[in-house]
């Protein structure tokens, strides 16, 4: 160890969101998955300097979780490379390059790694895919989003021939930050928010086979080309409701279908939340988890789709509303962390705490200068959150280039994995339909 190493921090608190995503291992693999391709080739040596130069300024990322039956806590390591961080993957075919690229995004990072992400180039005759697989325990994809456009930013600044110099947040990254904007009266009131919110009533289990050692992780992929993209935005508008809104009820009519429910009962569906909001600046101190999430209803399968599109954008319209929207559960949460050393915490939080069986993550707009590396801009894009394990779903949805790309990750059997496709294509045939009935 160098003289400058031995001065470093060894160790940094485990926060409690680092806490509750490695809670859900036991529902998901806890990856984030960023997906760029580019139509010609990247410097890799720059690419690679880049990784180092943001990865050594992000503590957590080289860090290894300890999970003390007390106290838990991230022991950060120096011992690194960027050979450590990156690979190259040299391939012929472009159906070889997406099989090289999906299957390195589905690796899990085991949290006693030194490093908390893993990135490959995977080059072929057609160019470039940079696939990045990220521990969600260190951050979300609001974050991992702007790591990724910092790494973009020192990658531009090796090829001009400079040093790196970009200016990397390594502040608090505690769920405090979501009380900022509250004066005391405000922030004492939503620390005293102590609500399960994890008691979903209404929810639809997928009909998967049962879970086994031998499942295997995918991410089945949709795309909605920019034309139709743009005609859901405008029926949305003319129908006074958000393209989210529209998403979720082709999500929900979907679930009714394939799961055989009722079409008088009610299909509840958590919908991940921004937290930022919270936030003085509208961004995190340090990179970390922000994520809440809000339950919408849909009161029965109703053929009129103006119908649903109401009940649900009533049900958003009043939950936006609220000052202390999606920060219900912080509270209790971090009651039990402070409470209970780590091995009774897990045992007290999985005794109260329901992971909801479905869910729905929009994970916005991706711009394209953003992600360009030296002024090149990916032909194909795309981002989406963990893996989940039988029995849960989740429909993450993110927009590149004006086209919507639709996901669903799982980790299961072959025969799930045809169920999950005619479901898919469900949603996207639910799409199509609304733009063909409401004009």
């Amino acid at each position: 160890m160098s003289k400058t190493q031995s001065t470093q921090p060894r160790r940094m608190k485990a926060e409690m969101w680092d806490r509750m995503q490695f809670l859900f291992r036991n529902y998901y693999d806890r990856m984030i998955h960023f997906y760029l391709k580019f139509d010609e080739p990247l410097d890799f040596a720059a690419l690679s300097k880049a990784y180092k130069y943001v990865v050594d300024r992000i503590p957590v990322l080289h860090s290894s979780f300890i999970n003390c039956a007390v106290t838990p806590y991230w022991k950060i390591n120096y011992d690194y490379t960027e050979g450590d961080i990156i690979s190259l993957k040299k391939v012929g075919s472009g159906e070889e390059a997406h099989d090289t690229a999906f299957g390195f995004l589905t690796q899990e990072i085991p949290v006693k790694a030194k490093l908390q992400i893993q990135v490959a180039v995977v080059r072929y005759d057609g160019g470039d895919i940079l696939v990045q697989v990220l521990n969600h325990m260190c951050m979300d994809g609001p974050d991992t989003k702007e790591m990724l456009m910092l790494v973009a930013k020192a990658y531009d600044q090796i090829l001009a021939g400079k040093e790196p110099d970009v200016e990397v947040k390594c502040g608090d990254r505690s769920h405090y930050q979501c009380y900022t904007l509250y004066n005391e009266e405000e922030k004492k009131k939503a620390l005293g928010l102590y609500k399960n919110v994890s008691q979903v009533k209404h929810q639809i289990k997928f009909p998967y086979t049962k879970r086994s050692k031998n499942d295997k992780s995918r991410i089945l992929r949709r795309v909605i080309n920019r034309e139709k993209s743009a005609e859901l935005k405008d029926m949305s508008k003319k129908a006074g409701v958000t393209l989210n809104d529209v998403l979720l009820v082709a999500y929900m009519r979907a679930l009714y279908k394939a799961c055989g429910i009722d079409r008088e009962k009610n299909v509840s569906v958590p919908c991940m939340v921004d937290l930022r909001r919270h936030i003085k600046g509208g961004k995190s101190y340090g990179f970390s988890n922000h994520i809440g999430f809000m339950i919408c209803t849909a009161h029965g399968y109703k053929e009129d789709y103006l119908q649903m599109f109401a009940d649900i954008k009533k049900q958003s319209d009043a939950a936006k509303e609220d000052p202390y929207f999606g920060l219900y559960s912080l509270p209790l949460l971090n009651l039990a962390y402070k409470l209970f050393p780590q091995a009774l915490a897990e045992i007290a939080i999985g005794l109260g705490y329901n992971n909801p069986l479905t869910g729905m993550s929009n994970l916005g707009l991706l711009k394209e200068q953003d992600f360009a590396f030296d002024n090149k801009t990916p032909s194909d894009l795309f981002l989406t959150g963990a893996i989940k394990s039988i029995p849960y779903l989740q429909l993450a949805a993110s927009t590149y280039k004006g086209e919507m790309t639709l996901t669903i990750a799982v980790k299961c059997k072959d025969e799930d994995e045809k169920a999950l496709t005619v479901f898919i294509d469900d949603i996207v045939a639910e799409l199509n339909k609304m733009l063909q009935v409401i004009k």
